[in-house]
C-alpha cells in the first residue's frame, strides 16, 4: 500500500500549538497555586543610603515576583523539550531559595495543582495506573 501527498511535518506546528496552549494553561495553575501559598512580609524599608537598590524591601515583593518563563530557541520557536517554567524571585526578591529551605511554600503549592496538571496535559493518572497493576 502506498499513500500520496504524506506529509507528517504539515501537523508539527498545530500539535506544537496545542501543546504550548496545554503547558501554559498547567503553568497557570501552578502559578496560581504557588501565589496563594507564597508567604509574605511585613516590614517594608527603603534602600539603604550608600548601598545597592536590591538592600530595599517591599512587602510582597516575593509573592509578586512569580511569573511563567517561556523559554525558545534562537529561532523563536520552542524547543523540543517545550520548556515552561515557573519562576518564583528577582533582583529585588534574591531571597526565595532561603524562604523555601525555611519555609516551603512551592513544594506545596506543586503537590496541590499536580493532578490538575496532570488532567489539562492529558498524562493518566498515576493512582489509576498503581491500582491497575496491583490488581494483575
Amino acid at each position: 500500500m502506498k499513500i500520496e501527498g504524506w506529509n507528517p511535518q504539515k501537523f508539527d506546528v498545530e500539535f506544537d500549538n496545542v501543546t504550548r496552549d496545554r503547558l501554559m494553561k498547567a503553568a497557570k495553575v501552578v502559578k496560581a497555586a504557588v501565589r496563594r501559598r507564597c508567604p509574605v512580609g511585613t516590614v517594608s524599608r527603603p534602600m539603604y543610603r550608600s548601598g545597592p537598590d536590591w538592600t530595599a524591601r517591599d512587602a510582597g515583593s516575593l509573592r509578586k515576583s512569580v511569573r511563567i518563563v517561556e523559554l525558545k530557541t534562537k529561532t523563536g520557536r520552542l524547543s523540543k523539550k517545550m520548556n515552561v517554567r515557573v519562576y518564583v524571585g528577582n533582583y529585588k526578591a534574591y531571597y526565595a531559595d532561603i524562604v523555601e529551605y525555611y519555609k516551603p511554600f512551592m513544594r506545596p503549592a506543586w503537590a496541590e495543582a499536580e493532578h490538575m496538571v496532570e488532567s489539562i496535559i492529558g498524562v493518566g493518572s498515576r493512582i489509576g495506573l498503581e491500582t491497575s497493576t496491583e490488581r494483575m
